[in-house]
């Protein structure tokens, strides 16, 4: 599945196996008795204890590499039993103790403990049975392996000045709690913890909590660090550092930063900030921030990661040392950076999911909330419309596929947990909220989601509380959103079936509307024949009534509806379904309905507002790709362009402009034309841009990537101005942010020695991550297949580490934006086939394998590429790895027949214009 990839290769996919999953106790030779046969096929812990508090003593031995500790738990019985699971996974441990009854002061011995290492738990089997609602406690001390692949308890060095520096903190999210100490380790369980750390006197240690008190050892140079108890937290939420970082913080907010000692002066910005979008957060949902201290830090390792722990957030450390003087989008990124980990502390935090097959709601809630809030308070920016463009239309292009999954599904292995975080989790689950708030209206979405947070606060909830929420709030308001239509009913009706529906409007004449549903679908051939229907709220206007703001359903389609009829005045001239793109859905016409759109757009597109003209765009050309309209359709709506002038429609051409360049591709003659004629359109653009007419010239927003294609496509003035701009960088001038990316691309093409040594220097030495990531774009330009493979190679495929491996799939996404680029990709791969034939299964390298081939998947085009791609999977030993790449494969083939059906269909179309 095309959703698996993104999780192997992004999410969570950057652990390593610890020597092959064998855990510290068996590289020792200290097994604890390891089970390794008739292992049970049960991953999740039993439901017959629970824990009621945890205390937890660590001390990480940085020079060993190494960290050891004491967990003293207090578990409560549910059910007779005479076994406790806990969850553990590379841990050695030492002793157990004896379990103490709280009420009695009684002690039951330990007969033995065993770990399944396969289920990634440790086995006590007690004596005696323990009794139902009775507390016992009971001590493991244990000693683990301080990691480098940045999860669990981990270690890296990072440069300051002209010296090497350490940090050691935690990554639990989602299941790496059991990697540093036995524990429960699943979100429904949630307790307090009472947390200490052990470090060196010149250090400092943070955690969830203030610090309570601190103890010091007079025979050594070690003290302890002893922080007030948690509320009620899952394990994946604990978290605790040590390092040397300094703080900057404010009097009287309860918010502090803290980053490397040569950077705390540049927090000054966001420091200003983050108070107001805590304060953002805690308006909408009316609840005040619920711990006494929330501590932000900065990360050194550039795209390392961002994490939610409650009270300590972790950041990127760019997103928290930007500066009034950085790029607007820039700004846009660290704000919502920084914002999205607030959220999580009501949204997730402090109410839990209690599985992982229903995370998607706290994804979701905190995705849609953080573009609702940063247009609130950053309205300039324009949030709405990016939203659509970046999240909206993005889900659906990754949803249109037979072997898409539902936003809830089944989950039980630790590599299902893993791979449970895709684009489909994240980015659906936000576009099904935003399309909830239009159904119900603004006041009610904020009403119902407050009154979830207020009724589940400090417990877990899933799908269904939340649901059931927004069904009281409106009985309660005598709101109705339809007869016999339950928000429980609609929103399970998104949530547990994959894919979306086509809405088809045919005219019947007179005013009145066929309207039907069916689910849209790219694949081809199709995979399923599946009658899948859903609970759609319709949003219209027509010509003659222009209301682009009434975001709320007036028409519905159900499940049992075979059709509906919908009826407007006679003479209304056009009608346009989904309104603002607020549906997930996409909409299809009949030919007359189309033209009268398409004469709106060539006479007066400003009648229609800017995310509907994106969306026809964006609904054409996935209608012409299904077969569905004919491909005169999507260019003559291209047409209209020329009096765009607003990114966002540009922005959705493009993409689609881009795909059908990928692919056809296969056929040179048609190419070629397909190229000229997007070059057209490239003129137009440049035209706008150089002469500020495109919405937004003063922030510039969304400019750098339009002008890096204008320049893709050979406009001569777009060259002309890069090689310019890149001719005064190398005599010490700076290029205009929207202009970085073309600049540096020209200047790659130029590959000299002297050139690529000063990109090089830049990337080394950048601060920024988005202008490492234009500068690795850059790399992609270089036209010398020679040149290209030397970068490849300076993307190490041997080491696996966050940085690298987000570095080399920036590459691998851009070099294959040109032909030769597709070419070294393929030759890259080819070169690396005996590597993976002998590669153990698990092993790292597959994970940048599964980088690569996602990444040529819609461009290879020739059936020298395709051999090479179809060798590459059936060399892959079985495995996750395999399952990924036939999934990629099958887009492959999809993407072939796509193009053999429609490459003269698509010619005649642009000579037509």
């Amino acid at each position: 599945m095309m959703s698996k990839v993104l999780l192997l290769t992004f999410v969570f996919s950057l652990t390593t196996v610890f020597h092959n999953g064998k855990g510290l106790a068996a590289l020792t030779g200290d097994t604890n008795n390891v089970v390794n046969d008739g292992l049970s096929d049960a991953y999740r812990l039993p439901d017959t204890t629970e824990p009621v508090s945890y205390e937890l003593w660590i001390t990480p031995a940085i020079e060993s590499n190494s960290f050891h500790g004491q967990v003293d738990i207090v578990l409560r019985a549910k059910q007779y039993t005479a076994e406790v699971i806990l969850n553990s996974k590379d841990l050695i441990v030492s002793s157990l103790s004896t379990f103490q009854d709280l009420k009695t002061n009684r002690t039951l011995a330990i007969k033995d403990y065993v770990y399944e290492e396969r289920n990634e738990r440790l086995v006590v089997k007690l004596e005696k049975l323990i009794l139902p609602s009775r507390l016992y406690k009971f001590t493991v001390v244990f000693s683990g392996i301080l990691r480098e692949d940045y999860t669990g308890f981990h270690k890296y060095f990072y440069d300051s000045g002209n010296q090497s520096r350490w940090i050691a903190l935690t990554q639990f999210k989602p299941i790496y709690a059991r990697r540093v100490f036995p524990c429960y380790d699943e979100p429904k369980f949630k307790t307090p913890y009472t947390i200490s750390i052990s470090r060196e006197r010149q250090h400092t240690a943070l955690s969830n909590m203030p610090l309570k008190r601190i103890k010091f050892n007079q025979q050594s140079d070690m003290v302890w660090d002893h922080f007030e108890t948690t509320k009620p937290i899952p394990t994946y939420l604990v978290a605790f550092m040590v390092s040397d970082f300094d703080k900057n913080s404010v009097n009287g907010d309860n918010i502090a930063m803290h980053t490397r000692k040569e950077y705390i002066e540049y927090t000054t910005y966001m420091m200003g900030k983050a108070p107001n979008l805590l304060k953002g957060v805690e308006k909408f949902t009316r609840i005040p921030y619920m711990l006494p201290k929330l501590d932000l830090v900065g990360i050194p390792l550039l795209s390392a990661y961002n994490m939610e722990n409650w009270g300590l957030n972790s950041y990127e450390e760019f997103f928290v040392t930007l500066s009034e003087d950085s790029q607007t989008e820039d700004k846009i990124q660290g704000t919502m950076t920084i914002l999205h980990e607030i959220l999580h502390q009501w949204f997730g935090n402090m109410v839990t999911a209690p599985w992982w097959d229903v995370e998607w709601l706290n994804e979701g809630m905190c995705n849609y909330l953080n573009y609702y809030i940063t247009n609130m308070l950053e309205p300039e920016w324009e949030m709405e419309e990016s939203f659509v463009e970046n999240v909206h239309q993005f889900a659906l292009s990754w949803d249109e596929y037979d072997d898409t999954h539902p936003l809830t599904f089944a989950v039980s292995t630790p590599d299902d947990i893993v791979n449970a975080f895709d684009t489909i989790s994240s980015d659906k689950s936000a576009a099904l909220f935003r399309m909830l708030e239009c159904v119900v209206g603004e006041d009610y979405f904020r009403i119902s989601v407050n009154k979830y947070l207020d009724d589940y606060a400090y417990m877990v909830a899933g799908p269904t509380d939340l649901w059931n929420t927004f069904d009281y709030v409106l009985y309660d308001f005598d709101y109705v959103i339809e007869d016999d239509v339950s928000i429980n009913m609609y929103m399970d009706s998104w949530t547990k079936q994959p894919g979306y529906p086509l809405i088809t409007v045919t005219s019947t004449g007179d005013g009145r509307y066929n309207v039907s549903q069916k689910r849209f679908s790219l694949s081809y051939p199709r995979q399923t024949t599946e009658d899948v229907k859903w609970f759609v709220g319709l949003t219209y206007t027509t010509e003659t009534e222009m209301d682009f703001e009434e975001l709320t359903p007036s028409v519905w389609l159900k499940p049992t509806d075979e059709h509906t009829i919908m009826t407007v005045p006679e003479d209304s001239g056009w009608i346009m379904f989904n309104i603002q793109s607020s549906g997930f859905y996409r909409v299809n016409y009949d030919e007359k309905n189309w033209k009268l759109l398409l004469i709106q757009l060539i006479t007066k597109p400003d009648r229609i507002h800017v995310l509907n003209r994106a969306q026809i765009i964006d609904d054409a050309f996935h209608l012409c790709r299904a077969a569905l309209v004919p491909y005169n359709y999507y260019t003559s709506l291209l047409e209209y362009l020329l009096m765009e002038d607003h990114v966002t429609p540009w922005n959705t051409a493009v993409t689609g402009l881009s795909s059908i360049m990928g692919a056809i591709r296969r056929y040179p003659t048609e190419y070629s034309m397909f190229k000229e004629y997007a070059k057209g359109l490239a003129d137009i653009l440049y035209d706008k841009l150089s002469g500020n007419q495109i919405h937004n010239n003063k922030t510039k927003i969304g400019w750098s990537k339009l002008l890096s294609w204008t320049c893709n496509m050979g406009n001569s003035r777009c060259v002309k101005s890069a090689s310019t701009h890149f001719d005064g960088w190398m005599n010490g001038h700076e290029i205009p942010s929207e202009m970085e990316e073309a600049a540096l691309c020209v200047g790659m093409k130029k590959a000299n020695l002297t050139t690529l040594s000063k990109i090089y220097k830049l990337y080394k030495t950048t601060r920024s991550p988005s202008q490492q990531k234009i500068i690795l774009r850059a790399l992609a330009c270089a036209e010398n297949l020679q040149t290209l493979l030397s970068h490849l190679d300076l993307m190490r495929l041997d080491v696996a580490n966050r940085g690298s491996l987000q570095s080399f799939k920036t590459v691998c996404e851009n070099v294959v934006a040109t032909p030769a680029g597709v070419k070294a990709l393929v030759g890259f791969l080819s070169r690396k086939l005996d590597t993976i034939r002998s590669s153990p299964v698990g092993d790292d390298l597959h994970k940048y394998i599964a980088v690569v081939y996602s990444a040529l998947a819609p461009k290879v085009a020739t059936d020298e590429e395709i051999v090479v791609m179809d060798k590459i999977r059936r060399s892959v030993k079985p495995g996750d790895l395999k399952a990924v790449l036939d999934g990629i494969y099958q887009k492959i083939e999809s993407n072939l027949l796509w193009m053999e059906r429609d490459h003269k269909k698509i010619m005649k179309a642009i000579i037509k214009m």
